[in-house]
């Protein structure tokens, strides 16, 4: 059952989440940070410096605590609704793989 768990977590990552990232980095990424970070583009140099902007956009856009922790609670209204939804999707999917996988080494 452990395997199980770990095993559908990590296929999701693979299945669902990375074709996201690469369709998030290329399309939607570099409208969030010239609203967001003022056309500083520091998550789009490359996937893995996207990856780690995904989660912390969608970070931004669920927790209004974060959004203002960095200055960011009065812009990202200017970011279209379904560009939000997309990171917020991402960070939620991200985070129940996440639960899943570790979640299968604690109940071991």
């Amino acid at each position: 059952m452990d395997l199980i768990f770990f095993g559908v977590g990590l296929s999701v990552i693979f299945i669902i989440l990375l074709p996201l990232a690469f369709y998030l980095k290329a399309k939607k990424l570099r409208t969030v940070e010239d609203i967001l970070e003022h056309g500083n583009r520091y998550y789009s140099l490359n996937i893995f410096m996207a990856l780690h902007g995904l989660l912390h956009y969608g970070s931004v856009f669920l927790f209004d605590w974060y959004a203002k922790r960095y200055n960011l609670l009065s812009d990202r209204d200017k970011v279209p609704a379904h560009v939000s939804r997309l990171f917020k999707v991402y960070f939620v999917i991200f985070m129940l793989c996440a639960l899943l996988m570790f979640s299968s080494v604690l109940f071991e």
